[in-house]
């Protein structure tokens, strides 16, 4: 029997392509574990994900326009079960809280720790923070890979 890809439901297919795409950010993630480094295929993929900002013209000029950008992108790559609950936007600042990641998953615990899946998921954060528009910084104050309830991510106009 040939299977094609309509014989597996759109759910399946999205818990497929969620999985791969957050086995393939652990795996290059593991080279930013020291904190310092960000791998070049975050880069990479930065790049792609600006320019498909630019081409659906998401907003992205300011905090508030990053946060529901990244929130449609991230929904996009990661799937349909990713919850962002929480999100406060301004222009300077803004705020996303999230309970239900696809990386912090038991399912990936053997191949990676909590601290390496942490390490990945602000290196991809912050290369796509950057490549949305560089006037703007990333901060992660609360963690579910460092035991907090909820991840916690602040988007915010850089200092002069």
């Amino acid at each position: 029997m040939m299977l094609r890809v309509k014989d597996f439901p759109i759910d399946t297919r999205w818990q497929i392509a969620t999985r791969a795409f957050s086995r393939m950010i652990i795996a290059e993630g593991k080279q930013a574990q020291d904190r310092t480094t960000i791998p070049d295929t975050f880069y990479e993929l930065a790049d792609e994900i600006r320019w498909i900002a630019q081409d659906y013209d998401m907003p992205r000029g300011d905090a508030s326009g990053i946060v529901q950008t990244l929130g449609i992108i991230s929904n996009v790559l990661f799937g349909p079960r990713f919850e962002t609950p929480y999100i406060q936007g301004f222009s300077d600042e803004a705020v996303i809280r999230i309970t239900r990641c696809p990386l912090y998953s038991e399912e990936f615990w053997a191949s990676a720790s909590p601290d390496i899946i942490h390490a990945a998921c602000s290196a991809y954060l912050e290369s796509i923070i950057n490549s949305l528009n560089p006037e703007f910084t990333l901060t992660q104050p609360r963690s579910r890979c460092s035991g907090d309830k909820f991840c916690e991510m602040v988007i915010k106009r850089k200092m002069e």
